[in-house]
């Protein structure tokens, strides 16, 4: 491993420590502090419409020719969240208090993430050797460790939480310092960045495959973020819940570390309905054990489906939307599938919050296989509408 890769796999690793927190124990450590289901699920879906306005903001300043680079956002962007980290800790006795610096923190850790896969772009666009997918592959064992051991933290102290939350934000801080580069723009630097509305109008297919994406990942992140109230429905706690999601991200590595030889072997597109497909079967896999009582085991089952779903679509799409823009697009480029993402986050934290609390987890997860199935569909009509991919 080069030392290009080395550096992207530790920003990686670092942001999704901190990631972590975010999207798997928001349950654990609100309802530590008081707060209903149903609030929880509110104030992680405000924290993501509040991310999806800021994306755009940050993403448009790093295009700009003198504008931001990918270093300062990052470094800015980590600063703050640290500072929110540090103000929950010393939070007051005001349940609404917590929630705006919850809210707050993580409406910044989920603005950083596509500034950090935006990072391998930039060095992958220039010809230098960075392996992309074997970074994000290491990144994925680092969040399966961390979230394993987070589990007996938050059992111990949900705020030890927030204290290992500022650790490895310090961790991404440094990095991206030494390894972020001072300019965002690609090679060619003549190119213009265009409007988010213009970017989706000079690709049309974006109207099918960002619209599937957000339904298919509506489920996965019902999944991620009410995975205590999944287990919980057979008799589980937060131990299994910190299993499950350990589990799904184990399964990635070797499917995410070895992309660049899968994607040697199969086209983009295929890889991307494949991928979907899987999301697919994990989500009607998950029903059993809601339904039929089986057991923890038949969860796990279904989290190890994440090996052929998240963990082939995440580079996959990456790869896809990235051969297909014009070069001063970049940034814009990954931050339509973070938005994608982000938006699907908010349906399924808000909706699943509230479906929890009016129908049931069962009920609820039935829904999200529905939802599954149409953005199957969909991803399927955006692909083949695609052109070929650009030659660079």
């Amino acid at each position: 491993m080069n030392q290009r890769t080395a550096s992207f796999a530790t920003l990686q690793g670092f942001y999704w420590i901190t990631a972590c927190i975010i999207y798997t124990f928001s349950e654990r450590f609100l309802t530590a502090c008081g707060f209903a289901v149903s609030a929880v699920g509110i104030i992680t879906a405000a924290a993501n419409i509040f991310s999806l306005l800021l994306q755009p903001v940050f993403a448009e300043l790093a295009d700009r020719k003198n504008g931001l680079s990918l270093k300062a956002e990052i470094c800015l962007l980590v600063s703050l969240s640290v500072l929110f980290a540090g103000l929950i800790l010393f939070r007051s006795s005001f349940p609404l208090v917590t929630a705006v610096f919850f809210c707050s923190l993580s409406t910044v850790t989920l603005t950083v993430q596509p500034m950090v896969n935006s990072v391998g772009f930039h060095y992958i666009d220039r010809g230098e050797p960075l392996n992309y997918s074997l970074a994000r592959g290491i990144a994925s064992g680092v969040f399966a460790v961390f979230c394993y051991l987070a589990g007996y933290l938050a059992d111990w102290n949900p705020d030890s939480l927030l204290w290992t939350y500022i650790l490895g934000s310090a961790g991404l801080f440094l990095t991206a310092l030494a390894f972020a580069p001072n300019k965002a723009q690609r090679v060619n630097e003549t190119a213009a960045p265009v409007s988010t509305g213009a970017l989706i109008r000079r690709n049309p297919y974006l109207l099918f495959f960002l619209p599937g994406m957000i339904l298919v990942f509506i489920p996965h992140n019902f999944i991620n973020t009410y995975m205590l109230s999944i287990v919980g429905v057979i008799g589980r706690g937060t131990h299994e819940m910190s299993v499950a999601i350990a589990l799904a991200a184990i399964v990635e590595i070797p499917a995410m570390c070895g992309f660049s030889l899968i994607q040697r072997r199969f086209r983009l597109d295929s890889l991307l309905l494949f991928s979907a497909l899987a999301f697919l079967i994990k989500h009607l896999l998950l029903l059993l054990p809601l339904f039929l009582s089986l057991g923890t085991w038949s969860v796990y089952l279904s989290q190890c489906l994440q090996m052929f779903g998240y963990a082939v679509f995440i580079p996959a799409s990456s790869f896809f939307i990235n051969d297909r823009m014009d070069d001063a697009d970049m940034v814009k480029g990954q931050m339509l599938l973070t938005e994608a993402i982000t938006v699907s986050c908010i349906l399924g934290q808000f909706i699943g919050g509230l479906g929890i609390s009016l129908i049931g987890v069962p009920f609820s997860m039935l829904i999200g296989c529905g939802l599954s199935a149409i953005g199957f569909l969909l991803i399927r009509a955006g692909v083949r509408r695609a052109g070929p991919a650009s030659v660079r």
